[in-house]
C-alpha cells in the first residue's frame, strides 16, 4: 500500500514564484443563479499530479472531490455514503454491487457520462497499478461489467462490505474515456482534465521546471453541466460561488501570513497549532480571522518492530504503552489541538473502542509497577532504543522531545530520537530496510470505515514495517476478513472491538493523538464549518462570503 498519502505528509514543499500557466479550457463565466464571487484558498500542500490512476496525496485528492464525480460521497457531516452520479446502488449478494446512474449525465466538455465511462474509469486504475497509486482501494473488485448505459456491476473477489465507502474515494473519480489514457497515466504537468464534479479546472500555473516542477495556482469556475444526487447538495446552482482560486504556500507559516495580509480568503487544515490558538483567543476578544473546527479522521501512532532489536519484546512494549502521557502531549505540546488516542482508530469512527485506555488507563502508570512488570519479565534496565520521525513541524518535533522525556523519567528507557527530513527519506533509510526500533506516523483516512484504519495499520499486509505475526496478529487477519462480511457496519462492532483489544494487547503500534480540524478564514466568509468532517472532503462550493 502507497503511503503518500495516508501517511500524512511530515513536510511541505511549492513555492509561489515566477510561474508559467497552462489551461483545459476558458472559463464560460458564472452559472446562473449563483453569486458572482471567487473564494481565494491558501493551501502548503499542492497536488502531485491530477491523474486519479497515479495521485494518492491529501493536494491532489483535495481537487479530485471538486473536479471529479464518484459513484457515491458523503454529504456533509455525514459517515455513510450516498449517491451523487448514482441514482442508487446496493449489493445483490456478498460479491456482487449493482450501482445505476443517474439519467444523462455530462463531464464538463458536454460529453456522456455512462456505466462506460465508469468501468473504464476503474479498468483504468487496475491495468496501470501504479505502485504509488491508491490501486489498493480497489485491490477487491475483481471485474466490473455494464448493462445498458446506466448500470454498473461490481463483481468482487469476497465479501467487502466497505465497498461503497471505497467507491468514495479519490480513485474511485470517473474520467472521460475521450481524454484520458487506458493504459497510460497523464504526465504530471497534466492540466487538460475533464470531469463531472462541481467545477472545472481553467488554468494552473506552475513553479520550477523538470522534476522540481509543481503547481502554485489553480484557478477553478463552476462546471454547468453538473449533477449530482439531491441528498448532496444538489445541482451547481446552489453553489455559494462561481469559481475558486487555489494557492499554494511553501509552509504552515507561510499559508497563515496569506491569510494575514488577505491574499486569501480561507485555509483548510495547514495552520500551525500556535498559530490556531492565537486566532481563537483573538476570535474570542471579537477581532481577526474566524476559526473553524470539525472532527479529524488522523490517527498519530508509534510503529514498534516485533521482530527485531529492544521492542521485540513484548513486556517492552507494554511499557511503552504504559508509561506515555497522551494528555501532556495532547495538551503541551498541541495546545489542545489534538485529542489523545487510546486505540488506532479515530473516535469519529464507528466501532472505535479506547481498548488502550481500558488495559493501560488513561493516565500514565507509576514507573516503579512497570519497573516490577519488566524486571518480573527478565528485562535488563534501562531499555535503549531509537526513536525514528519526520522533521518540519514544530509540534511533531516536540511531541518526540516529550516522549523521550517522559520514557527516561522512569528510569526504565533511554531514548535516542533521530529525525529525518520527510517520510519518504526515512522510509527509505530505515523502513523498508527494517532497521528501526520505533518510529512516528499519522495515519489519515481514505474513507470513513474503521477497515480503513484496522487494515492498513494492523492488517497482515500493513504499512507500518513492523512485521507484526503470532497468535495475536494471526487472530486479527481472520477477524479483519469476518469484518468485511458485516454490510450493516453497526453490527461489527464486537469483531472491531475483538481487533483493538488484541492490538493493545500485543502492542505492535501505540495511539498517541487524534487530530481535529480546523480552517481560518476572513470575517466575511461563510459556510466553512460544513466542510469539516472526518470525511476529510473540502466541499469548496459551501464557502460564500456574506456580501454576495
Amino acid at each position: 500500500m502507497s503511503a503518500l498519502k495516508r501517511l500524512a505528509a511530515l513536510s511541505c514543499v511549492g513555492l509561489i514564484a515566477t510561474t508559467t500557466a497552462c489551461g483545459s479550457s476558458k472559463s464560460t463565466g458564472p452559472v446562473s443563479g449563483v453569486p458572482s464571487v471567487i473564494i481565494k484558498v491558501g493551501s502548503a500542500n499542492p497536488y502531485s499530479t491530477l491523474d486519479p490512476a497515479q495521485a494518492y496525496d491529501v493536494g491532489a485528492w483535495a481537487v479530485f472531490y471538486n473536479v471529479y464525480q464518484s459513484l457515491l460521497s458523503y454529504p456533509a457531516g455525514a459517515n455513510q455514503p450516498a449517491p451523487d452520479a448514482a441514482q442508487s446502488c446496493a449489493f445483490s449478494d456478498s460479491v456482487t454491487y449493482k450501482c445505476t446512474l443517474r439519467p444523462n449525465l455530462k463531464f464538463s466538455n458536454g460529453d456522456p457520462l455512462d456505466a462506460a465511462a465508469v468501468k473504464f474509469s476503474i479498468d483504468r486504475v487496475q491495468k496501470i497499478n501504479d505502485p504509488n497509486g491508491a490501486v489498493s482501494i480497489l485491490s477487491t473488485i475483481k471485474s466490473v461489467d455494464t448493462s445498458g448505459s446506466n448500470q454498473v456491476v461490481f463483481h468482487l473477489t469476497g465479501p467487502d462490505a466497505t465497498l461503497p465507502d471505497k467507491l468514495t474515494s479519490g480513485v474511485a473519480s470517473i474520467v472521460d474515456p475521450k481524454v484520458f489514457s487506458a493504459t497510460k497515466e497523464e504526465a504530471t504537468d497534466f492540466t487538460g482534465v475533464v470531469g463531472s464534479g462541481r467545477y472545472k479546472i481553467d488554468s494552473v500555473s506552475f513553479t520550477g521546471s523538470g522534476a522540481s516542477k509543481t503547481p502554485s495556482e489553480v484557478k477553478l469556475s463552476l462546471n454547468p453541466n453538473y449533477e449530482g444526487n439531491p441528498q448532496y447538495g444538489g445541482a451547481a446552482s446552489t453553489a455559494r460561488n462561481s469559481g475558486i482560486d487555489l494557492k499554494y504556500y511553501a509552509s504552515q507559516a507561510d499559508a497563515k501570513a496569506a491569510l494575514d495580509s488577505k491574499a486569501v480568503d480561507v485555509v483548510f487544515q495547514d495552520l500551525n497549532a500556535s498559530d490556531i490558538v492565537t486566532m481563537q483567543q483573538d476570535q474570542q476578544l471579537g477581532t481577526g480571522l474566524q476559526v473553524s473546527s470539525g472532527a479529524g479522521g488522523t490517527v498519530r501512532v508509534m510503529s514498534l518492530n516485533t521482530v527485531s532489536g529492544p521492542l521485540s519484546n513484548v513486556a517492552v512494549r507494554r511499557a511503552i504503552a504504559a508509561l506515555i502521557d497522551r494528555n501532556a502531549i495532547a495538551d503541551t505540546d498541541f495546545q489542545h489541538t489534538v485529542s489523545p488516542a487510546y486505540t488506532v482508530v479515530p473516535s469519529s469512527i464507528t466501532n472505535a473502542a479506547s481498548s488502550f485506555a481500558n488495559l493501560y488507563g488513561r493516565n500514565p502508570e507509576s514507573a516503579s509497577k512497570v519497573r516490577t512488570e519488566l524486571e518480573n519479565a527478565g528485562v535488563s534496565l534501562p531499555v535503549k532504543f531509537t526513536l525514528s520521525y519526520g522533521k518540519g513541524d514544530s509540534a511533531k518535533e516536540k511531541e518526540v522531545a516529550m516522549i523521550k522525556q517522559q520514557l527516561e523519567q522512569s528510569g526504565l528507557f533511554q531514548v535516542t530520537l533521530k529525525g529525518y527530513p520527510s517520510y519518504t527519506a526515512m522510509q527509505t533509510a530505515v523502513l523498508k530496510t527494517h532497521n528501526f526500533d520505533a518510529f512516528m506516523v499519522a495515519w489519515s483516512a481514505d474513507y470513513q470505515d474503521i477497515d480503513d484504519f484496522i487494515n492498513p495499520l494492523v492488517g497482515p499486509d500493513n504499512a507500518l514495517y513492523n512485521g507484526w505475526r503470532g497468535t495475536d496478529a494471526q487472530s486479527v487477519a481472520s477477524l479483519i476478513t469476518t469484518g468485511l462480511t458485516f454490510q450493516d457496519r453497526e453490527t461489527a462492532a464486537s469483531t472491531y472491538k475483538k481487533i483493538q483489544n488484541f492490538v493493545a494487547k500485543d502492542v505492535p503500534v501505540i495511539p498517541i493523538w487524534e487530530n481535529n480540524q480546523f480552517a481560518a478564514a476572513q470575517s466575511d466568509v461563510t459556510g466553512v464549518p460544513l466542510t469539516l468532517d472526518s470525511s476529510g472532503i473540502v466541499r469548496w462550493w459551501m464557502i460564500g462570503m456574506t456580501s454576495s
